[in-house]
């Protein structure tokens, strides 16, 4: 489904959304305009009523989720009081619109029971408990003239007295469920949410994206394919939590461009979902995505990051392929521009015997090994060292002796031309011989444990720049001053 609105206002601006999903989700760095949009299409949709009905969400919510007379007299005597209000980035006494947005829901929900069996049927369970749990310290509870607010102690609290995040989250629920009651099946439905994330913890933002999801599975599917959601955010827990889901596609708000063509999550969002789902990671850590090729890769930097202690602060996203690994680098540079300010994040491939540097792509740094793979590096001085061998040539000594208690393995003819090798077979394959490199060193642990581990204690000891058998070396200086912060 496509939209394309006039304004009509006299801005002479179209606005259009493409491949539109039941639920979608608008990304923009600041000042691309999301909030515009979101409003152009309130404002254009809100002229076409005959094809729809929409309601906007504003960004800054501002009052207390508490009955006000006044707001209810405002919406009883302009019809289009409420929305024009809401249009407003600071939209004042919204919560109270919120509050009665929940009366009004709860009303749609007793006048559905009429004339029903209502037996196991409550506003309580089916409408509060779902938004209660998305809470920890407070429950919203029906009273007898209001609704109400409880500790998990059972102390009573006032709407005054409820956290920003409590405040937002109940508020924004209201609104959803407000309008998933009342959806009309002759026309298409918008609830347009700007920054819903707004005040809320991480953890909040992704509950809120789950209740927004099983709010939407909850209805009968005719209703539900007139439903249409659209997020303008900068949350990425709440975008990891609604990707989850077939009904979510998201999209990109550019500066100057008021077309947003969504596209459908694929694997790669899910495969780097982690990271952008734990946004301390960047903000807090600066923990950057470090993408890699193969799971030999992933186990290796899992091993350094985890050996480092915290000095080497990385987020290893793994690429099955090569393919893959483009697939995501082109991603992860459109996600992370829409996201944050100064992105960053790098990608590691294979040397596959290969030179030259690697262009970036976006903000996404790309390295190559100096090496074929990364197996290559348990022949550098420092991984030998890990396995209690001084010298390349008390390795030779060692590898001699295994060739000659081991004659006709299959292997032989490689370990020989490894003993012949100038450069330690440093651009070759060598991934039949790096159990047997184990079994000549006598080491039992994985060989991606020794190189893990050597390059977390590089860090504290980094070899010479003239040692042309170093892990930085056959790493490549450039990728170990970024991904180490060697120097």
């Amino acid at each position: 489904m496509n939209i394309q609105l006039d304004l009509l206002d006299g801005s002479q601006v179209q606005v259009a959304l493409q491949n539109i999903n039941q639920v979608n989700v608008i990304l923009g760095r600041n000042g691309a305009g999301k909030s515009r949009f979101l409003r152009g299409l309130d404002l254009g949709m809100t002229n076409a009523p005959k094809q729809y009905r929409v309601s906007y969400v504003s960004p800054e919510r501002a009052g207390n989720f508490k009955r006000d007379v006044s707001i209810e007299a405002n919406t009883v005597n302009s019809v289009n009081w409420a929305s024009s209000t809401r249009r407003a980035n600071q939209a004042p006494g919204f919560k109270s619109m919120s509050h009665l947005a929940l009366r009004n829901a709860e009303r749609h929900y007793l006048i559905k029971l009429e004339d029903k069996d209502a037996r196991g049927k409550s506003f309580q369970r089916d409408c509060l408990d779902p938004i209660n749990r998305m809470l920890s310290n407070v429950s919203i509870v029906r009273g007898e003239m209001d609704f109400e607010f409880v500790t998990a102690n059972g102390e009573d609290v006032i709407a005054d007295g409820l956290s920003s995040g409590e405040s937002e989250t109940i508020a924004l629920a209201a609104e959803v469920l407000s309008f998933l009651s009342s959806i009309d099946e002759h026309r298409d439905n918008f609830l347009l949410l700007d920054e819903p994330d707004v005040h809320q913890h991480p953890d909040l933002q992704a509950r809120f994206g789950q209740y927004l999801l099983e709010s939407m599975n909850s209805l009968e599917e005719a209703k539900r394919k007139k439903v249409f959601i659209c997020i303008a955010t900068h949350s990425t827990p709440l975008v990891c939590a609604l990707a989850s889901s077939d009904m979510t596609s998201i999209g990109t708000k550019e500066y100057d461009c008021n077309t947003v063509t969504m596209d459908e999550p694929s694997d790669t969002l899910r495969k780097v979902g982690p990271f952008f789902g734990h946004p301390l990671s960047m903000s807090l850590s600066n923990d950057p995505l470090l993408i890699l090729e193969g799971e030999d890769d992933f186990r290796v930097w899992q091993q350094a990051a985890r050996t480092s202690q915290g000095r080497i602060r990385l987020f290893p996203v793994l690429a099955t392929s090569v393919d893959q690994q483009s697939e995501l680098e082109s991603f992860t540079d459109r996600m992370l521009r829409a996201i944050y300010d100064t992105p960053i994040a790098y990608s590691l491939r294979d040397g596959d015997g290969k030179t030259g540097s690697l262009s970036k792509v976006g903000c996404v740094v790309r390295f190559r090994l100096q090496c074929y793979a990364i197996e290559n590096t348990l022949l550098t001085t420092e991984c030998l060292a890990q396995m209690n061998i001084n010298s390349w040539e008390e390795f030779k000594i060692k590898t001699t002796a295994w060739i000659t208690d081991n004659p006709g393995h299959r292997s032989i003819t490689q370990l020989n031309d490894l003993l012949k090798s100038k450069n330690r077979l440093r651009n070759e394959k060598i991934k039949d011989i790096r159990n047997i490199i184990l079994d000549i060193t006598k080491i039992k642990k994985p060989w991606e444990v020794i190189v893990g581990k050597s390059l977390a204690y590089a860090i504290k000891t980094p070899s010479q720049p003239t040692d042309l058998f170093g892990l930085f070396a056959f790493v490549g200086a450039d990728a170990a001053k970024s991904l180490l912060k060697a120097t």
